[in-house]
C-alpha cells in the first residue's frame, strides 16, 4: 500500500472498530468450508513452541479460534490501534503489536505459521510480492501460511461500512496469481481455492495454503 492507502485504511478501521467488534465477535460468519481450511492450516503446522502469527488480526476473533484448535502460542499484528484495542481486551495474554504486513516485528524464521485472514484486501496486486517476501522471511522452514481474500480483479466499494459514515475500498485478488507470487519467494503451494459466493457475499472467495521451503 502507498502512504495514502495506509492512512485511508487506518482511518477506516479507526471509524468502524467498535461496530466491527460488535458485528463479528467470533467465527459465526465463516462457512464450514472456510473453517475446515483453517483446520487444515493448523494440522499442517510443524511441531514446536514457536508462535503462530495472526497477520492482520483485527479485533482478535481468529486468535480465539486458533487457540480453540490447540494452537497454544500465538501473536498478532494489525495496522489499526483501535482494532487491536479490542483484541487486547479479548486476549490479554497474547503479544500484539501495531504493524504493517510488509514489516513484521518478528525475527527471521521466528514463526511456524502465519494466518492472514482477509488482511490483504486493501493491498493492490503490485503490493502482494512485498508481503509474500516478508512472510517468507518470518516463517521457519516447514511453516505454514494461509491467506484469505475476495477473489477476482479490480476493486469493490462498500459505502456505509458496518453502519458507519465511511466507505470501505477493497481489492480483489486471483488465487492463482497470489499462489504464484508466494511460490516465487520460497513457498510450496499446498492448496489454492476459489469458491463461489455464499450468503451475503458479493464476490467469490479466494484462499492459498502454502508451506515454507
Amino acid at each position: 500500500m502507498s502512504h495514502d492507502d495506509t492512512a485511508r485504511t487506518r482511518g477506516l478501521y479507526a471509524a468502524v472498530a467498535d461496530a466491527y467488534a460488535a458485528a463479528l465477535p467470533d467465527t459465526r460468519a465463516e462457512s464450514d468450508a472456510d473453517l475446515a481450511l483453517i483446520g487444515r492450516f493448523v494440522a499442517s503446522l510443524p511441531p514446536g513452541d514457536a508462535p503462530v502469527l495472526d497477520a492482520g488480526c483485527g479485533t482478535g476473533r481468529m486468535l480465539g479460534y486458533l487457540a480453540g484448535r490447540g494452537v497454544s502460542t500465538l501473536t498478532g499484528v494489525d495496522l489499526s490501534p483501535e482494532m487491536l484495542a479490542h483484541a487486547k481486551l479479548s486476549h490479554p495474554d497474547v503479544p500484539l503489536a501495531v504493524a504493517d504486513l510488509r514489516a513484521l516485528p518478528v525475527a527471521d524464521g521466528a514463526v511456524r505459521g502465519i494466518l492472514c485472514w482477509y488482511a490483504v484486501i486493501h493491498t493492490p496486486d503490485a503490493g502482494i510480492p512485498a508481503i509474500a517476501a516478508e512472510f517468507a522471511r518470518g516463517t521457519a522452514p516447514g511453516g505454514a501460511v494461509l491467506l484469505a481474500f475476495q477473489a477476482g480483479t479490480g476493486e469493490r466499494t462498500s459505502p456505509g461500512a458496518y453502519g458507519q459514515d465511511v466507505t470501505l475500498h477493497a481489492v480483489l485478488h486471483e488465487p492463482a496469481r497470489v499462489a504464484e507470487v508466494f511460490e516465487h519467494v520460497g513457498f510450496d503451494i499446498v492448496e489454492t481455492v476459489r469458491r463461489a459466493p455464499s450468503g451475503h457475499e458479493r464476490h467469490p472467495q479466494g484462499f492459498v495454503l502454502a508451506r515454507r521451503r
